[in-house]
């Protein structure tokens, strides 16, 4: 009997090390999502499942606006509700509130009609080659397009 209770306990601990070693490989990951519309089904998406993976997986999100996604950020803009009651910008605000990061393209915030930083949502951060490579091209990433 001592023989199996022993097997028993060294069994456990190498389970409990070996869950907790897939749960350290977990949360050493990221997602990148690269939101490149300011459509409102797929900009809700977008930003609901980077909401959901950033509070269930807890894994760092990052969500990249671009092209017409740098729309999204704009405080000037009026921004329509979705069927879930929100507008992506306060589902954008939200996602911010909860510690996911979002970057913004610079070009793009020019090519949209000339956005500053001043016009867009307080904790968006405007990208640049040493905030935006970082977050996308680490060896931990994983890439989502919308």
């Amino acid at each position: 009997m001592k023989k199996f209770t022993g097997l028993v306990i060294i069994v456990s601990v190498l389970l409990s090390c070996l869950s907790q070693g897939a749960f350290a490989a977990e949360s050493e990951k990221k997602l990148f999502v690269n939101l490149s519309s300011d459509e409102i089904n797929r900009a809700a998406m977008a930003i609901t499942f980077s909401t959901r993976v950033l509070k269930q997986k807890k894994i760092p999100v990052t969500i990249f606006l671009n092209v017409e996604g740098v729309r999204i950020a704009d405080k000037n803009l009026p921004h329509h509700k979705h069927i879930n009651g929100q507008s992506t910008q306060e589902m954008l605000q939200a996602f911010i509130d909860a510690g996911g990061k979002v970057i913004i393209c610079p070009m793009c915030m020019k090519n949209v009609g000339r956005l500053t930083p001043e016009d867009i949502l307080d904790g968006v951060v405007v990208g640049g080659s040493d905030v935006t490579w970082p977050a996308l091209f680490a060896d931990d990433v994983r890439v989502l397009s919308y």
